[in-house]
């Protein structure tokens, strides 16, 4: 299987990034699983089947084919098993992070849609965003960590702008307050630049 990259955290987390460069009838031969195949149909996008064909390919690798529930609100979980996890695709790239605590993990793209969209999920609060709304690396980073900070809850009524707030950015690290008042919480993110996409995780 070629994964991009893996990295070890302090022997809690365990991430994979793969680059999918497969067509999809390779990655349906590599699965090798007719119900997954069956499945895959659903998606009506060619690129977002091999996201769903490359997630569950990493699955397979950590063992955990099969293995997944989701709530109601879709946050993926590890049937019987103490161990936490997250998911994040984006254009060629698919991310995975096992936790032994709970976790969140994005891919985000570098895009001009941010500059687009920024009034949705970029507080005025936020680290750096007076002197950087109008930069897409930022923005990005900003998006990115957002949402890996959103997955930990999952909880629909946690919203970007309002109750995620970056408190600290620098370099490749940052920390952020959850303000929503059934979820308080401080986090602390890693960020790496891959390519042209952006890997942030919880640590």
């Amino acid at each position: 299987m070629p994964i991009y990259r893996e990295i070890l955290y302090k022997k809690l987390s365990k991430i994979i990034v793969w680059k999918i460069t497969e067509e999809e009838e390779e990655l349906l031969s590599l699965l090798n699983e007719p119900a997954i195949a069956e499945n895959s149909k659903k998606y009506k996008n060619l690129k977002r089947r091999k996201q769903y064909l490359s997630t569950q390919l990493v699955l397979k690798h950590f063992n955990l084919f099969d293995s997944l529930e989701k709530d109601a609100n879709g946050k993926p979980h590890i049937r019987n098993s103490d161990q936490y996890i997250s998911i994040s695709h984006d254009t060629d790239y698919v991310s995975v992070i096992i936790s032994d605590k709970v976790c969140g993990i994005d891919l985000q793209h570098i895009s001009e849609k941010t500059l687009r969209i920024r009034h949705k999920f970029l507080s005025l609060d936020d680290s750096g965003a007076p002197e950087n709304k109008y930069d897409i690396d930022y923005l990005s980073i900003v998006w990115g960590i957002k949402e890996a900070v959103y997955k930990i809850n999952g909880e629909p009524m946690v919203y970007f702008k309002e109750h995620i707030r970056i408190y600290k950015l620098e370099d490749n690290y940052a920390e952020v307050y959850i303000l929503h008042p059934d979820y308080k919480n401080k986090i602390s993110l890693s960020i790496q630049k891959l390519d042209d996409i952006y890997l942030i995780y919880t640590t």
